[in-house]
């Protein structure tokens, strides 16, 4: 029968199939699908243990293996940030590839639970950048593929390794003599790319200047520079949270009076197009986006089939690249 918990009757799932049956996830989509490669022994244990527990197929996972549309909901932040523009692009190519579908959502603002739940309806996984307070309403409901700073716990995920590439940005400024060394960080920081730059730093017998917290726009990049130089007036080089930050921190210093990269050196993550359309061009942590989206759409296969443990792990690492801000 189907398991009971406390809210009343919760449908099996395949991992119940899986141990009832004494056999893999994998091994259940196989016979569940009436592939080949499995005994008719195993297939035979495989289907009586889901009708006893009624387990019903998850629908995309057949589609996945015998052939058909799969639809991937992609969740953004807030498509006012480039970032979430470039990358959809690559998805959405990579996924046309598997001749797969893309929705895409962005979940800013008030209303972003309700666009959340509306998504999770209507497509057979998740892609996306989720905070903590989605995301337990997506995992529980859809297979799920996050992308977080932060190490993936469970489920399927690609974690951003940003160690390596802080101290390429932390020895570069070094390298141009630049000591005294501050931050613009995310206003939901402190962020794990502040503690890494904060860490590299002190590699190098340094430690931050200063760490401003701003919005995550272009305007706030612009006010955080006031901020920053009544923080640390003698500041020498800022790393930005991202290219969005950075582009306006440029904005910010040449409203002020501060040449870039004459007197202060500055440094996005992202690698965003934008970089290459201002003046100075920008010195950013760039992602492989292409890599990044080949990723998210592979796991998201994997899912369907019913992989399960490190299959579901992947990293992306950032590439410092060298323009004229910095």
């Amino acid at each position: 029968m189907a398991r009971a918990d406390s809210g009343g009757v919760k449908p099996a799932t395949i991992n119940d199939v899986a141990a009832a049956a004494g056999v893999s996830r994998q091994t259940v989509t196989r016979a569940m699908n009436d592939l080949p490669d499995v005994s008719p022994a195993t297939k035979q244990r495989v289907q009586e243990a889901a009708a006893a527990l009624r387990y019903r197929p998850n629908r995309a996972a057949q589609r996945l293996v015998r052939g058909g549309d799969v639809t991937i909901g992609f969740v953004v932040g807030d498509l006012r940030n480039p970032y979430y523009p470039e990358l959809a692009a690559e998805l959405t190519h990579r996924a046309a590839e598997q001749d797969w579908g893309v929705v895409m959502t962005d979940v800013s603002g008030r209303r972003g639970t309700e666009r959340i739940e509306s998504i999770v309806g209507r497509v057979d996984a998740v892609v996306g950048h989720l905070a903590r307070r989605h995301r337990e309403l997506v995992t529980s409901r859809v297979p799920t593929v996050l992308l977080s700073d932060d190490p993936v716990e469970s489920g399927a995920g690609v974690r951003f390794e940003y160690a390596g590439a802080m101290h390429d940005a932390v020895a570069h400024l070094v390298a141009g003599g630049r000591r005294r060394i501050a931050m613009i960080d995310s206003d939901h920081g402190p962020s794990l790319r502040c503690r890494l730059l904060v860490s590299a730093l002190e590699e190098h017998g340094l430690t931050a200047s200063a760490v401003v917290a701003a919005v995550d726009t272009h305007q706030g990049g612009v006010g955080a520079v006031t901020s920053l130089i009544e923080k640390a007036p003698q500041v020498d080089a800022v790393l930005c949270f991202n290219d969005v930050l950075a582009v306006g921190a440029l904005k910010g210093f040449a409203l002020a009076g501060i040449r870039v990269p004459d007197d202060v050196a500055v440094i996005g993550v992202d690698g965003l197009d934008i970089g290459t359309l201002v003046t100075p061009e920008l010195t950013t942590l760039a992602v492989d986006m292409r890599a990044l989206a080949r990723h998210a759409t592979d796991l998201v296969g994997g899912l369907l089939r019913g992989e399960t443990g490190d299959e579901l792990h992947r990293s992306v690492s950032h590439t410092l690249l060298v323009r004229e801000s910095a």
